[in-house]
């Protein structure tokens, strides 16, 4: 099985635990939709493409806030959702699908990172939304889960971009309202239960084997001695976001 399709299989998997466990992918959206509000307050969202949107939790703070009358939803192994449903539903691989065009919005919230060539679904992004309409993403940056990093895994999303390089993406005639990034640490009882989280959330699919017990065990002893801190340990966040007008 290649990358890609472990992706697609874990996330498959992780849908009915998300929710509850996609704390900071939460707010995240929120975050979004906030700087998204700030800077397009006169803006008109008629015509929407949300990709990636997989529980919702993004397209239902769209549609609370924004005056929709057309919404394309997009994802690789999503559902359609309950709350939505007439919404355009266009399942499958972002970076081959068939885009709308003439959009007020092209919208993503933390799934860039899993796509090989972001550089190229940015200008596809880009070049289906019309003048004067808008493009917001947000993925995670090079430091994103950095206590991973450094124990060596090679599970690591391949698109971590910081938020100055997803601007550098943006081709001709977009101005960028705002690009930036932060770092937030969750923290947990043991390094299991951040393996449960990772699981739970279906982040971990790009890892290339399963475990043995052996492995698990020396990778929790590891972690704990490397990072642990009054009975817990960390996982860091970097969530880097972009918001950006078509002139």
């Amino acid at each position: 099985m290649n990358a890609a399709a472990r992706v697609q299989r874990s996330f498959r998997r992780g849908f009915a635990t998300y929710d509850d466990s996609a704390l900071v992918q939460k707010l995240i959206a929120r975050g979004l939709t906030r700087r998204l509000l700030h800077h397009a307050a006169d803006a008109r969202f008629a015509r929407i493409f949300e990709a990636g949107y997989g529980t919702g939790q993004l397209t239902r703070l769209l549609l609370q806030h924004l005056p929709i009358e057309t919404l394309h939803l997009n994802d690789l192994a999503a559902a359609p959702l309950p709350f939505a449903p007439t919404a355009d539903y266009r399942p499958g691989d972002i970076e081959t699908l068939p885009l709308p065009d003439d959009l007020d919005l092209a919208i993503s919230a933390s799934m860039i990172q899993w796509i090989a060539d972001p550089q190229t679904l940015i200008q596809r992004l880009c070049d289906a939304v019309r003048p004067g309409g808008w493009l917001a993403l947000t993925g995670f940056g090079p430091y994103h889960f950095p206590e991973l990093q450094a124990l060596g895994s090679q599970a690591a999303a391949p698109s971590l971009l910081s938020a100055d390089a997803m601007a550098d993406l943006l081709p001709p005639r977009w101005t960028v309202h705002e690009a930036g990034s932060h770092s937030r640490a969750l923290w947990f009882a043991s390094p299991r239960e951040m393996l449960r989280h990772l699981r739970d959330t279906g982040v971990n699919g790009r890892a290339s084997r399963p475990w043995t017990r052996r492995d698990l065990e020396a990778f929790c002893q590891t972690y704990d001695q490397s990072f642990g801190r009054s009975d817990r340990v960390p996982l860091t966040y970097q969530p880097a976001w972009l918001i950006a007008r078509k002139t």
